[in-house]
């Protein structure tokens, strides 16, 4: 049961592309002031070269944008995700001929790590579908359609129909982790720009490799604490959208009444489930990050990357 608003929709487009110009053109100023240093013709030209790298940036990054939107209304799926995913998979040659490589000296020792991470592997698959897939279905009545043999009759009975309101326990996908990731990194950068103590100090906080600034348990409570607020939050105000449809189609929840107490109930709905997903999309996400670091430890530096495997 699809719900839909052409009005909503283009404004949460229009907003989402000026909000990723700003975001664009914030992080093209960055790391062009960020490359300096590293330029040969910024050492005579440094404004040029600001602006030149800006701009190229700038149209480099909506042009990506274009992209992902003219995929995700073409049906292929969502383009920003695929984007990200063909990025993911380009990577993991490196890693299999790593993997290959450890693993062709020492086959038969090898076996049982072989198996537990592809038991693992499997594991960390079926979680990425019961978070993406799963939903809470909340049927619907509605009166509007009579059959057609009856129409001519006075008591006719009317045709009940039942659809629902998939309510999905992960409607973002795995934008969360991403954003999560792109938040935690931006005192790193801002770290190594201005070079404040605030940002070093913030830095080494949230560095789960080293002890130095803080447990690296900081920096994993922190992940999942923000996993979780970005799974949960709602930008739309889905509830007051769907009510405001089901006025219009003549359809109800049964045993709700219509208007006011129809939206608190699917807002309910909507906060129980996001809720839960969030708890267990952030504990996949978590684990995730705990096994490449195992992984890392006993791998020579390297990992399978099973927080890429979720996103892919």
């Amino acid at each position: 049961f699809c719900i839909s608003s052409s009005s909503l929709s283009s404004s949460i487009l229009m907003f989402r592309w000026w909000l990723s110009l700003g975001f664009a053109i914030v992080a093209a100023c960055t790391v062009s002031c960020y490359s300096l240093q590293y330029s040969i013709y910024a050492a005579s030209h440094r404004v040029k070269h600001v602006i030149l790298t800006s701009f190229l940036l700038v149209l480099g990054a909506m042009s990506t944008t274009w992209i992902c939107d003219t995929i995700t209304e073409s049906g292929f799926g969502h383009g920003s995700s695929l984007i990200i995913c063909v990025g993911i998979l380009t990577g993991y040659t490196n890693t299999l001929h790593k993997m290959l490589t450890q693993f062709s000296g020492n086959v038969c020792t090898s076996w049982p790590y072989i198996l537990g991470v592809a038991g693992i592997f499997m594991m960390v698959t079926m979680g990425a579908v019961l978070v993406t897939e799963g939903c809470r279905k909340i049927k619907l009545q509605y009166y509007g359609f009579k059959l057609a043999s009856s129409a001519g009759k006075e008591n006719s009975p009317v045709t009940e129909v039942e659809p629902y309101i998939p309510f999905n326990i992960n409607p973002t996908g795995m934008q969360p982790l991403l954003t999560t990731s792109y938040l935690l990194a931006f005192p790193s950068i801002m770290a190594s720009i201005f070079r404040s103590p605030f940002w070093e100090n913030l830095k080494e906080i949230l560095n789960p490799m080293t002890s130095v600034g803080g447990s690296p348990w900081i920096y994993y409570l922190t992940y999942a604490f923000f996993v979780f607020v970005f799974n949960i939050f709602d930008i739309a105000n889905l509830p007051k959208e769907i009510s405001d449809y089901l006025n219009k189609m003549s359809a109800r929840v049964p045993k709700i009444k219509p208007g006011r107490a129809t939206v608190d109930y699917l807002t309910k709905i909507q906060t129980s489930t996001r809720f839960w997903g969030g708890l267990l999309l952030s504990l996949l996400a978590t684990s995730s990050l705990l096994l490449d670091r195992y992984l890392r430890q006993i791998n020579e530096g390297f990992s399978i990357g099973f927080t890429s495997v979720l996103i892919i």
